[in-house]
């Protein structure tokens, strides 16, 4: 028995020795002590067309916060009420772990690590943009659509320090900053405009409690603004929520009852159809197969052609104007404009399509009136409308719509770009020119005198949709629109306004078009290129 225990002793023995001398297990040792945390990772920009900053950063520190050691009783005063609750639950871990503080703690012996985070100090273009959930990463609008681009952008840096199996700093071992993988350095360049998305702010903000206003640049199709009221705070995202006030739905891409503006595809198709000619008596009223359509307030405007019906809106003439034609013309025209279609904003994202009746519906002659002066199951986007406006301001060429550029590296290169649709004939430019000018009649002789810019002339056609939606007094709810070009003459701008599910606005759409036009006016005479209007005055 004794030699027997003896035998076993030295196999011990020989065992501990060979563990002892065995490299590879002081390895897995070290390993098991081995400790990294995650620094939260700079987040990519959004720039607007000249380069300009939309987002921006701001000083955040991290403390790292290691078991056993004072580092508790130390960050308590300089934490959140949220990561006073995280250090009270992570009380009894055996990892270091990383918490936000206020300030530098690196004087009171706590390893601190400054990083940068996203900041708005004064938020725009939020609904295009955008927010970022509490681990920053984007949830909606071009934040999520880039996401992937966006997170990568700066250096994944990561704190690594070498403790014991309770958590704490092996003696003598200090953490150090490592960075794990190198960031692009990319970020996203947008269409918009800076200045005029803060002009188009600043306007819906004293104008309107609801709606939307899309500023297009006629010759290219960029949207250079982009505004969807009411706003809500990218940094208090559950505020709105709670308050359900419909802030967060981006105006600019939903779909909404159309109204008047939709004549103008009629009128797009009636000289295409060589129906320009044609001329109605309104009474006031008109039937078709037994139904009853009125003009607003059931206002009899005589005899009236094309220009005279754009001028004064008269529905009587294009419910008999949309017979004519018939459903499937006016589907044709209104699909070349972009109707029915969703318009691509960025990877992943996209508008609504908006609803189109069918031609089966529309063989319904009941159907065809209602669809000719824009009721009925007909809905568009704001973003569809002012694309159709657009390709008669600019020639009678359709231009899809784009918000951004693409995907710049930190010297603002382009690295790949976002295409668009092909661009479409719609009409020839003639008919464009003429229906300009009728356009033009609208704002200066008919029911679109509140667009009436102060300096030059403007163009476009006013829309009151119903909604079939009623208040709690049993008044019905409407949308109010505004969609035309600015100047008249050589249009540069694409404007449409609209102010959604009221009873009746304080400012019409049609005045907040011209505080638009007025603003950007003066904008181009603090800078921007002179036009021929402006050099002729000028000279």
């Amino acid at each position: 028995m004794g030699g027997i225990l003896i035998f076993l002793s030295g196999i011990v023995l020989c065992r501990i020795l060979w563990v002892g001398t065995d490299t590879t297990y002081a390895t897995r040792a070290g390993a098991q002590t081995a400790r990294s945390t995650v620094l939260p990772r700079q987040r990519g920009n959004f720039y607007d067309r000249n380069g300009r900053l939309l987002t921006g950063y701001t000083k955040a520190w991290y403390a790292l916060c290691i078991p056993g050691d004072s580092s508790y009783s130390t960050l308590f005063p300089y934490v959140s009420y949220a990561e006073q609750t995280e250090l009270y639950e992570k009380r009894n871990t055996t990892a270091p772990f990383l918490v936000r503080v206020d300030q530098d703690l690196n004087a009171f012996g706590v390893p601190t690590y400054e990083v940068a985070e996203r900041y708005l100090p004064s938020p725009i273009a939020v609904h295009l943009v955008g927010y970022l959930n509490g681990d920053e990463q984007g949830v909606a609008g071009l934040e999520a659509a880039y996401d992937d681009i966006l997170a990568e952008s700066s250096d994944l840096e990561i704190v690594s320090c070498i403790t014991t199996a309770q958590g704490r700093l092996l003696g003598g071992e200090t953490p150090t900053l490592e960075v794990e993988s190198a960031g692009t350095g990319q970020g996203v360049q947008l269409t918009l405009d800076a200045d005029i998305q803060r002009l188009c702010e600043g306007i819906a903000g004293l104008s309107m409690t609801k709606g939307c206003i899309l500023v297009m640049d006629t010759n290219s199709g960029e949207i250079l603004a982009s505004v969807s009221v009411p706003e809500y705070d990218p940094r208090n995202v559950a505020k709105s929520i709670q308050a359900d006030d419909t802030s967060l739905i981006n105006r600019s891409l939903s779909a909404f009852s159309a109204g008047s503006v939709f004549k103008v595809v009629l009128a797009v198709a009636a000289y295409e159809k060589g129906l320009d000619w044609f001329t109605h008596d309104c009474t006031g009223s008109v039937e078709v197969d037994g139904q009853v359509y009125r003009c607003a307030q059931g206002r009899a405007h005589g005899e009236v052609n094309l220009r005279g019906a754009l001028e004064q809106s008269c529905n009587c003439y294009f419910v008999e104007l949309g017979q004519l034609l018939g459903g499937k013309t006016i589907l044709k025209t209104a699909e070349l404009l972009g109707f029915g279609e969703p318009c691509a904003v960025a990877p992943g994202l996209k508008s609504s399509s908006g609803i189109l009746p069918s031609e089966e519906a529309l063989d319904n002659t009941g159907q065809l009136a209602l669809f000719s002066f824009g009721q009925g199951g007909l809905t568009a986007t704001p973003l569809q409308i002012t694309a159709m406006m657009n390709s008669i301001a600019n020639g009678g060429v359709y231009l899809p719509p784009r918000f951004v550029y693409g995907v710049v590296d930190d010297t603002m290169k382009l690295v790949s770009e976002v295409r668009t649709a092909e661009k479409a004939a719609v009409c020839d430019e003639d008919t464009a020119r003429v229906l300009r000018s009728m356009l033009q009649s609208v704002v200066e002789e008919g029911i679109g005198g509140d667009a009436a810019p102060q300096e030059l002339t403007a163009g476009g056609k006013t829309g009151t949709a119903q909604t079939g939606q009623f208040d709690q007094n049993g008044e019905e709810l409407l949308n109010y629109w505004f969609s035309g070009f600015y100047p008249a003459d050589h249009p540069r701008y694409t404007i449409t306004v609209l102010q959604d599910s009221v009873i009746e606005p304080e400012i019409s759409s049609a005045a907040i078009f011209a505080s638009i036009a007025n603003g950007l006016h003066v904008w181009e005479g603090n800078g921007a290129a002179q036009t021929p209007e402006t050099a002729a005055k000028t000279s």
